[in-house]
């Protein structure tokens, strides 16, 4: 199923509003500052371009901060799966404006938008480790 141009505008008129979430997320738990690599977050980002469930990314976020506590902390772990929900809202509301309602476009946006968010908190992780 394709995004319709509506929702395409809207996710573009809103592009700030992805980059400072994920850069939030980023800065806010100080994940570049401990045992995290960029290749456990590129394994997300893989992931997330694989797949449009949210369940699967939530059950990778999980098992990554049970399997390696030292660089998925609970902060950053927690505050990752607290945006893939708000992005979730996020994708709800834009398909409304769009006029786009039934629940595949939605969970083609939000799938969109958590891809967007994580390209996002990638190159800012990155920014920040490389210092």
């Amino acid at each position: 199923m394709r995004i319709k141009w509506k929702v395409l505008r809207l996710i573009e008129k809103h592009m700030d509003e992805w980059v400072e979430l994920a850069e939030k997320c980023v800065e806010d738990t100080e994940v570049a500052g401990g045992n995290m690599e960029e290749s456990q977050l590129r394994n997300l980002q893989n992931l997330a371009a694989a797949t449009d469930s949210l369940k699967v990314l939530e059950n990778f976020v999980c098992y990554q901060m049970g399997r390696y506590p030292r660089a998925w902390t609970e902060k950053f772990g927690e505050q990752l799966l607290a945006d893939f929900k708000k992005l979730e809202g996020r994708a709800a509301e834009l398909c409304d404006q769009a006029g786009e309602r039934d629940a595949a476009a939605i969970r083609r946006v939000r799938a969109d938008l958590i891809r967007l968010y994580l390209g996002f908190l990638v190159r800012r992780f990155v920014s920040l480790k490389e210092r």
